[in-house]
Parts: C-alpha cells; structure tokens; sequence
C-alpha cells in the first residue's frame, strides 16, 4: 500500500526547497510546513482506489494544495486575519501586494500541474476532464466565498442557503479532488460521480466541524486562524444561525449583541460559545456533520473494498486526518 502522506510531504520538499526565493519563498512559506493536506489526500486516495498510479495523480494533487493555500493566502486579506497555522500569515511576513501576487500564482500552478500528469503517461482525453472539473470547482467555491460576504451581519440568512453556500465555498474544492483523483486514476463515470459525491458530503461536514471549533475552545494553532474571526468579521456560522433560530427572545438579543455589537471580540465569543450550547445548536451541528459523514459513506459503499477505499470510509468519520503510513 502506498504511505500516501509520506510521498505528499516529500513531494512538497522538493518543489519548494529551503533555498527557494523571490516568489517561490513566499509560496514555501504559504506551503510549508504542510497542513493536513486534505484535498491532495484525497486526490491520491480517489485516484488508487480506482486503480490509478502515483505518478498519474501525484502532480495534481501537489495542485490541488495549491489552489487551496492560494484561496487561504486571499481569505486572511479578506479577513483582516494575522495569523494562519500559528504564525503570521503570509500578507503579514510578505506584505499584502505579494501577497495577493503570489495567491493568484498558486491558482495558475493548478492548472500547471496538470500538464506535468499529462507528461506523466496520462491521456489527453482525461486530462481534459480533469481541467473541466477543476474549472467548475474553482469556480464553484469562489462563488462560495463570494456569497459567504454577503451573510455578514445577517443572523436570518436561512439554514439552507449557509449550506449551500458552504457547499461551494469548502465543498466544492474537495469534491473536485476526489473527482479530479478518479479521472485521473482512470475511473468509470459511475465511480467518478460516486467519489465526488463522497466529497461533496465530507466538505460539508468538514464546514460544520471548522464552524463548531471556535464553540469548543480551540486554539488557533488547531483552527489554524485566530478563533475569534468570524466574530471579528460579523459572520454568523451554522451553530450560530441555529442557535439564533431556535433560541428563546433573549437569546435571540444576546446572540445579536455578542455578533453585531461588542466591541471585545474576547467577550463576544464566550458569550457565543454559552449561547450556542444553552441552545441546543452545538449538538444539533454536531448530529447534521454525521449525516454528512454517513451520507458520504453511503455514496462509495458500493465501490470495491481495497486498501484506499476503506482509507476514505475510515476518514469519513469526525477527523479527515490522511492515516500515517496509508
């Protein structure tokens, strides 16, 4: 069975070494040390469960990551956030103009991986797919993040449309690395749609858990941003909308004044985090990212049982850290 996490981390070594300078040093800094490389995983895994080579997929996945990290890059200047995995993000140490320079140069590196999967052995006509589906979910999750400014401030922005919204803005880009791994790995259509399906579900109730951290006294070294952001930024998250929509009148007023009116971003977070479990919505965000997480079980049960299927089934459940030495 292929260590899966050790061929990414090495691969990411490689192209971005210790002397890396001009923009290549920011993008080390951006890149390294690696998160938990959830989207390249998840292209490598779809791509051998199908039947795929490493070297068929390797490249997009390395991709895939960036255009990840180049949407983070982007979000911190969006945000106004300062940090990003502990340390200063990467507008702080590089100043916001390389900055945005060097995101936009993460998302062209997308698509440049591909070519390098074609020089690799694999076929126009699935690299062409895997372009389209790519487009589409890049596409789909700046839309995600686009509509996601416009919930700020809005504590009566429906259930549903904050789903939506999350299925583009994190959803999308997971999907698409399952999708983009099982075209490449030389998947059938049934199978494709299957490991994309199984993304769609395993963004969403990735969303929800991201959501659920600040709630649960995360350190910014676990969310990897400052815990208070989406405070900061007026931005009421699912437990928030359910705490909201199914708390009594003062409740209701409380949650207002935490998310719209306290000037302490410190004090309005405590108080989001007693009003969201007196509400009941921690708990009921908790039981929907499970139905995400079933959801996503169901849509690749039928696919045949090997080592990187079971790896998937396995990390559809609470934490989709990639297995050591899977």
């Amino acid at each position: 069975m292929v260590d899966v996490p050790t061929v990414l981390a090495a691969e990411f070594a490689r192209r971005w070494p210790s002397d890396a300078d001009g923009m290549d040093a920011v993008h080390r800094y951006a890149l390294l040390p690696t998160g938990k490389l959830l989207r390249p995983a998840l292209v490598m895994y779809a791509a051998l469960a199908v039947g795929g080579e490493v070297e068929h997929a390797l490249p997009a996945a390395v991709g895939m990551e960036c255009v990840h990290t180049g949407s983070l890059v982007h979000d911190d200047i969006i945000d106004a956030d300062e940090e990003r995995r502990g340390r200063p993000a990467v507008h702080r140490a590089y100043g916001p103009e390389r900055a945005v320079i060097a995101g936009s140069g993460l998302y062209f590196a997308w698509f440049g991986t591909l070519a390098e999967c074609a020089r690799n052995g694999v076929s126009a006509e699935r690299i062409a797919r895997a372009m389209a589906a790519q487009a589409e979910g890049g596409y789909a999750m700046c839309r995600g993040v686009f509509d996601e400014l416009g919930f700020a401030g809005d504590l009566d922005c429906p259930v549903e449309d904050y789903l939506a919204m999350a299925g583009g803005k994190t959803g999308a880009l997971l999907a698409t690395s399952c999708r983009v791994g099982a075209i490449l790995g030389g998947g059938d259509d049934a199978a494709v749609e299957a490991l994309n399906a199984f993304g769609r579900h395993v963004g969403l109730a990735f969303q929800i858990r991201d959501d659920l951290l600040p709630y649960a006294d995360a350190s910014a070294a676990t969310m990897g941003k400052p815990a208070d952001s989406d405070v900061c930024n007026h931005r009421p998250t699912l437990p928030v909308l359910l705490a909201h929509e199914r708390g009594t009148l003062d409740q209701r007023a409380a949650i207002r004044h935490a998310l719209l009116h306290e000037r302490n971003p410190e004090v309005a977070l405590t108080r989001m985090r007693t009003l969201v479990e007196a509400t009941g919505a921690a708990a009921d965000a908790r039981a929907l990212a499970e139905s995400y997480e079933q959801s996503a079980r169901d849509a690749i049960s039928w696919l045949p049982v090997n080592p990187y299927t079971e790896v998937l089934r396995r990390w559809s459940r609470r934490d989709p850290t990639p297995p050591t030495g899977a």
